[in-house]
């Protein structure tokens, strides 16, 4: 008795090829041609900004950048309390907050007493006026408004 084989090479092939071309087709995967996402407003931030040790940052300007694609998302800007807690708000014309993620940067320019501060604030996390420059800091808020804890590293 002599066994059939229906499936040959050259017929997986064309099954493979198929199965390919009709998931492209229907909308398997992603095009390279997405808008960045729409995203709803946050009314405040509300945080810390703790030093490596754990104490809080006496001074200086939190910068929020943003990162992901989200539409309309801008920088968010607000300053450092001497207990290390900061508000940012948005008002709508100057500063919209943008519920995406963002890098989280410090500036101490401006103001003589934050010339202390350089010392202890690791210099990754300084604003250096570059957009891709690197930090280990960031805030998605989309989850979390309020109550964020941002701990700086060595």
């Amino acid at each position: 008795m002599k066994n059939i084989n229906f499936l040959n090479t050259k017929t997986h092939l064309l099954f493979i090829l198929l199965g390919y071309l009709l998931c492209t087709s229907m909308g398997c995967g992603t095009s390279g041609s997405e808008t960045p996402k729409e995203a709803k407003e946050v009314s405040e931030v509300r945080g810390k900004v703790l030093l490596p040790t754990g104490r809080p940052l006496k001074g200086g300007r939190l910068i929020l950048r943003p990162f992901g694609g989200v539409k309309n998302a801008t920088k968010v800007y607000a300053d450092i309390d001497d207990d290390g807690t900061f508000t940012a708000k948005s008002d709508g014309a100057k500063q919209k907050i943008v519920a995406s993620n963002y890098k989280v940067f410090i500036s101490l320019s401006g103001d003589p007493k934050n010339r202390l501060l350089e010392k202890v604030v690791p210099e990754k996390y300084l604003d250096v006026r570059e957009e891709d420059y690197e930090t280990d800091l960031f805030i998605n808020l989309n989850e979390q408004t309020s109550d964020i804890v941002l701990k700086m590293t060595k």
